[in-house]
């Protein structure tokens, strides 16, 4: 039998209109990414039943549970904003997204090639986005990852009847060096920064039932976005900010043409337990800044995006 190699895999999703169910007919997206994905977790317990041949009764199947995380490589367009829309619980309108109360679910699908006209997929159902971080560092490319939890895993050898698939964007990747620009951070005279990441969470939990394996649905918690800040030491202004438990505004764009930007507005951060890292001999002093999101009335959102930045 041929054994399945690892680049063959295709990565897809499409919306569900009905938690857990994968639409008919469905029109799937290719998801572009670089690894990882989720993986169906077993709940057992082992019987403690007393024998007196010392043997072990059974070792039963409580139930199952889908997480998991894909890694990726930050670029315009293609799962960005579908992914970006689940982890926010919101809706782009006139370009702008903020984060609100709205879930969505999808069908991911991974497919990998046996040889031979052979093919193995697995339906990831009812999965939602509990979630995305983002990766800016000197001299790399802009990473993340998202992270999903989903309610069962289904095997099969075939497409879903009457399924179609998009193929993937072709955008770039988006690197550190060329294409993150316009960073400020809390009013402060632009500061010489060595990494930035933001990581948002929906704080999704499973509700499990009597008489099932899978969790009925998700339940979620507050949506919280926080990072960290590393920048070269250069004044006190920043490091004064986290001794005074400061706050501001944070905002940068990423992008690599004019109108294939994401402009990200974390209307109110507060700085949390940052530090000054003096280092030794051969070491630049840099500040590292803990920070968290909180809501802003202004902006009406603890985090605001923006597509189609020119």
């Amino acid at each position: 039998m041929p054994i399945a190699s690892g680049s063959t895999r295709r990565i897809a999703y499409v919306p569900e209109a009905t938690f857990g169910v994968t639409p008919a007919t469905p029109s799937f997206k290719t998801f572009r990414a670089t690894g990882g994905g989720p993986r169906t977790n077993k709940v057992t317990d082992t019987s403690g039943e007393i024998r007196s041949d010392r043997n072990v009764t059974d070792e039963m199947h409580l139930g199952q549970d889908v997480a998991g995380a894909y890694n990726t490589e930050w670029s315009y367009g293609g799962f960005t904003d579908d992914m970006l829309e689940a982890t926010l619980f919101g809706t782009f309108a006139t370009n702008v997204l903020k984060n609100g109360v709205t879930p969505k679910s999808f069908t991911f699908e991974e497919r990998v090639d046996l040889g031979g006209g052979n093919q193995s997929f697995s339906r990831f159902t009812g999965t939602m986005i509990n979630a995305l971080s983002l990766a800016i560092a000197a001299r790399a490319k802009v990473t993340g990852s998202v992270s999903v939890m989903a309610q069962k895993e289904l095997l099969d050898t075939a497409i879903v009847t009457g399924a179609t698939y998009a193929a993937p964007s072709t955008t770039p990747i988006a690197t550190a060096s060329a294409n993150v620009a316009n960073l400020q951070v809390a009013g402060l005279p632009a500061p010489k920064v060595r990494s930035l990441s933001l990581e948002m969470t929906n704080n999704l939990r499973t509700r499990p039932l009597v008489g099932s394996l899978y969790t009925d649905s998700f339940g979620y918690g507050r949506f919280e976005a926080t990072g960290t800040l590393e920048a070269y030491f250069e004044t006190n202004e920043l490091y004064q900010r986290v001794l005074d438990h400061g706050s501001g505004a944070l905002s940068f764009t990423i992008g690599n043409a004019a109108n294939q930007r994401y402009a990200f507005l974390v209307p109110k951060i507060i700085f949390g337990n940052g530090e000054r890292r003096p280092g030794g001999n051969d070491d630049d002093v840099m500040v590292s800044v803990p920070f968290r999101a909180v809501y802003d009335g202004t902006a009406d959102a603890t985090l605001q995006i923006t597509k189609g930045v020119a």
